[in-house]
């Protein structure tokens, strides 16, 4: 029997969530058991993104506040008819699918990729799923609290395309491109410019780096309302000749694999695709113990770990490795291993494929 599954994806820019599910509908493309429709707004980038054996379905859509949202859905549950609905974004997109589930009594299923914590009222939109799917242990421990009546809350992982990370390390593109003196060694960070992403406490920890290490450049990527609070503490530690604000990037393939060291310190994340990528591109890692980041780097085996605000811990990490080739060179190696075994796209589809045809059989 194929199943015909109609994905919701309502993000207007291909990376996060977004860009996983380009992964999962390619990787389900090999398999005969179903037959994949995405629903997503016009002119987003995923609706000319390259996906393979799937049924593009686009509508206008404004946002959360859209009131049309559901009817526009609605038209589109008729027309494809399928047997189970897969959302796959926020951005309202849970709570449209809530309802239509609801409506159309066609089961639904839903992935959290945050561990944002969210009202007690979040119960009754999980309430309507069939499942709830976490892209990682430290995301369930957050949702599972809104789940009591969802039978099915499995842990699913993100994954990353090691086909998209081939480039050669170009260091005199990256040392050129971002005004690097040639012999540098580079530290880089890619998050939104959000308190929880840990960019002050890069910015902290470099000022102890330079001391010992002058010859260290930190690139941050990334855009988010603390840019100029950002700016103004690189001008305040006189490091604006160490640390630079880059914006945001869509080079993270081609750059990745030309900088020494990522840093991820955040206080809060659901998993942390940019340290699959990392591991993609065999580079060292420097994070924090918090939500999925545990499954990804295992301290001292793929990575290295520092508590959330420990700058002491976090400059000492930095020299470190600054300090030992090899480590770096070992860290980066073994992470790419296990982001390789355990976070391929075609590991997430097979587990999707497995929850399909459960929740399926279970509502026939």
């Amino acid at each position: 029997m194929t199943l015909r599954v109609l994905h919701i994806e309502l993000g207007r820019h291909l990376y996060g969530g977004a860009k996983q599910v380009t992964y999962l509908l390619n990787a389900l493309a090999d398999s005969h058991d179903i037959e994949n429709h995405l629903l997503c707004p016009v002119n987003s980038e995923i609706s000319i993104a390259p996906l393979s054996k799937c049924q593009l379905h686009t509508i206008a859509y404004h946002g959360e506040t859209d009131l049309f949202a559901l009817g526009k859905m609605m038209r589109i549950c008729r027309s494809v008819k399928p047997d189970l609905i897969h959302i796959h974004s926020r951005r309202g997109a849970d709570v449209w699918g809530a309802l239509l589930t609801k409506f159309t009594k066609i089961p639904a299923i839903c992935t959290r990729r945050v561990d944002n914590t969210e009202s007690k009222f979040a119960k009754y939109k999980y309430g309507k799923y069939a499942a709830v799917a976490s892209i990682s242990h430290g995301v369930h421990e957050v949702v599972k609290q809104h789940c009591d009546n969802v039978q099915y809350q499995p842990v699913i992982h993100s994954s990353v395309d090691l086909s998209e990370f081939h480039h050669y390390a170009d260091r005199e593109w990256l040392h050129e491109r971002f005004a690097i003196p040639k012999h540098h060694k580079v530290v880089a960070n890619f998050a939104q410019l959000i308190s929880r992403k840990g960019q002050a406490d890069i910015v902290l920890a470099m000022k102890k780096v330079v001391q010992t290490h002058p010859d260290v450049t930190c690139l941050l990527f990334g855009k988010g309302k603390l840019q100029e609070s950002y700016l103004a503490l690189i001008e305040k530690m006189r490091l604006t000749e160490h640390v630079k604000l880059c914006g945001f990037t869509q080079k993270v393939a081609k750059i990745l694999p030309c900088v020494d060291i990522v840093l991820h310190p955040a206080y809060a994340e659901g998993l942390g695709v940019i340290l699959l990528q990392a591991g993609a591109a065999k580079r060292a890692v420097i994070a924090c113990p918090v939500g999925g980041i545990p499954e990804i780097i295992h301290h001292e085996e793929t990575g290295l770990m520092v508590s959330p605000g420990d700058i002491n811990g976090m400059s000492a990490a930095i020299e470190r490795l600054l300090n030992d080739e090899e480590l770096t060179t070992q860290l980066g190696e073994r992470l790419f291993q296990h982001i390789k075994s355990e976070f391929s796209p075609q590991e997430m589809a097979r587990r999707y494929l497995a929850l399909y045809k459960q929740v399926c059989e279970k509502n026939a």
